[in-house]
């Protein structure tokens, strides 16, 4: 009866997700991301590459356990999620970006998740483990179409209002309040329910679960900042690289998984999950309370205000020559 009540739990987590991730998604947006279209490539190339090779790496040095492997490289292919675009906002970085970034990372894991699965796991890993292809699939569409629903209704509510409010707006606010709601109740629920699967868990998948995250920021940061990238896109791509939307994880192996083949599957994404605060605020407060101050104003920037200001030198100068007489 727990553990039923923790998989409805998971899938309300994934529809409010996906919903306002939808809705916080503008034209606008789309616009300003295809401008950077190299930091777009640059992200999405880190989250869908680097992070599942990574996280089949280190099933590799550590040697886990097929199920075990599983439930990481899910991790390693999950989006970000809409938490990683409040850590971009918390660290000044480019939230539009961010915003676009999820959306697409959301929309393609229906595919690329059950991808890397298959080739890094069942090939690469050479597991024989029996993997219930089509409910990982089924249990993706939870998050995709509350997300395209999200979308329609941002696109399409441009005149009624509820309450002074717009419908998305309604669905943002909602969305975000139930969101943070979820996430920590699932979190707590799981300590419950899933206890003994803590305490079984090896500490080789704890020391796997707290480098996962801290290096996938780090790989795309270095990799945005040597791209010669802004540094508010380095912050971003970096947090959309290392920010794993785990409950989609958890959620897809809750609807996909039974007994010990469920528990060995959760046994990363819960340790991972169990380390993500501390790790997201270390990162986010680095962030912002260090890089962001160091931000300097963009070469193109500071022509215009070196050419403004000796304009308004020169202008002063004429007035002054005119005054005396001075003709040009």
């Amino acid at each position: 009866m727990s553990e039923q009540a923790f998989t409805v739990l998971s899938v309300g987590c994934l529809f409010v997700v996906g919903l306002g991730l939808g809705a916080a998604s503008t034209v606008d947006d789309f616009k300003a991301a295809a401008q950077k279209p190299k930091a777009v490539g640059i992200g999405f190339a880190s989250q869908y590459v680097f992070m599942p090779v990574f996280a089949f790496l280190l099933c590799s040095i550590f040697q886990v356990e097929d199920f075990i492997a599983i439930g990481t490289v899910l991790v390693g292919a999950s989006p970000g999620g809409t938490t990683s675009n409040i850590f971009t906002y918390w660290s000044k970085g480019d939230v539009a970006l961010s915003i676009t970034m999820s959306l697409l990372s959301t929309l393609a894991a229906f595919g690329l998740m059950p991808l890397w699965i298959y080739i890094l796991v069942v090939v690469a890993f050479d597991s024989d483990a029996k993997i219930p292809w089509l409910n990982i699939i089924v249990s993706l569409l939870l998050i995709i179409i509350p997300t395209l629903f999200g979308l329609s209704v941002r696109y399409y509510n441009t005149e009624f209002k509820f309450c002074g409010k717009f419908i998305w707006q309604w669905i943002e606010l909602g969305t975000s309040v139930f969101g943070a709601i979820f996430l920590i109740a699932a979190l707590v629920f799981s300590l419950i329910i899933y206890e003994d699967i803590f305490a079984s868990t090896p500490w080789s998948v704890w020391v796997m679960a707290l480098l996962m995250q801290p290096t996938g920021c780090a790989f795309g940061y270095f990799v945005a900042k040597a791209m010669g990238l802004p540094h508010k896109d380095q912050r971003t791509i970096s947090l959309e690289t290392g920010v794993q939307s785990f409950t989609l994880t958890i959620a897809v192996i809750a609807l996909t998984f039974t007994g010990d083949e469920l528990e060995k599957a959760l046994m990363f994404p819960l340790a991972y999950g169990l380390l993500y605060f501390g790790n997201s605020a270390g990162i986010v407060a680095f962030y912002r309370w260090y890089l962001a101050p160091m931000d300097k104003v963009a070469p193109t920037d500071k022509d215009d205000e070196e050419n403004a200001a000796a304009g308004n030198a020169t202008g002063d100068l004429a007035v002054e020559k005119e005054e005396a007489g001075v003709q040009f």
